[in-house]
């Protein structure tokens, strides 16, 4: 019946940070009926201390996503689970789907498995995030089977500065980082709290490669645990390919 919010579907989003431009980003995303349902934590200025608290906090915040009565679990985070090491994703998501039994996801393992979906493994990565983060993340992908072969970030240390970038902020570090990545076989944009989703279309387009955001990955890992396999027009290869995924 769609007589309600979320009448197909609701997507339990657990975020390190305050839900802002994700929120709208997802909103672009999702087809009418699905709807996400969101736990904030306190990383504020990706420091180290910050990312440790969420972590301690992440299974707790999921399992309250699944009293919520959600169809899937998707935990935010791609830095902290750098921090934590390669395959701290998979260990949370173990328990958390151990304990729930719901489709369990992080932001990161969504992303390379929608890379590997599409058969990419020689990738280009645009961020936000100071140097140090990208480092950490260019291993963190390295050390999980990709290969990174240019990185470009904005260099920015706290996440309000994320959502107040402009909407071309994200086009420009992707441009940059795939132009010195020769043989690149596609691009990953981390973060979901940077306006990104209004570029990927034209990004495939102009670069001839699929192109890979943090939200665009949550919502493919999110619909395709509910059942919604309906192509979604606008948004890049990984979205419109769902009726096959």
């Amino acid at each position: 019946m769609n007589d309600r919010y979320g009448w197909r579907g609701r997507i339990g989003h657990v975020s390190p940070g305050l839900h802002d431009t994700q929120g709208l980003e997802f909103d672009r995303l999702l087809p009418e009926g699905v709807m996400v349902v969101t736990t904030t934590m306190t990383v504020q200025s990706l420091a180290a201390e910050e990312f440790e608290q969420s972590f301690s906090l992440m299974e707790q915040r999921a399992l309250a996503l699944a009293r919520e009565e959600v169809g899937a679990i998707v935990i935010g985070g791609d830095p902290i689970f750098c921090l934590k090491g390669i395959g701290s994703h998979q260990k949370i998501i173990d328990s958390v789907h151990a304990k729930t039994g719901i489709p369990t996801s992080t932001t990161i393992s969504a992303a390379m498995d929608a890379l590997r979906s599409l058969n990419v493994k020689r990738l280009a990565l645009a961020t936000p995030f100071a140097p140090e983060k990208d480092e950490s993340l260019r291993r963190y992908l390295e050390g999980s089977g990709f290969e990174v072969l240019a990185v470009k970030g904005m260099g920015i240390a706290r996440n309000v500065d994320f959502t107040r970038l402009p909407f071309d902020a994200s086009y420009r570090m992707a441009v940059e980082a795939f132009s010195k990545a020769k043989g690149a076989e596609g691009l990953y944009i981390s973060c979901p709290r940077w306006p990104v989703v209004m570029n990927i279309d034209r990004l495939e387009k102009e670069l001839g490669v699929p192109v890979i955001t943090s939200t665009q990955a949550m919502a493919w890992f999110g619909l395709k645990s509910l059942g919604i396999k309906e192509p979604i027009k606008g948004y890049g290869t990984l979205l419109e390919g769902l009726d096959h995924a």
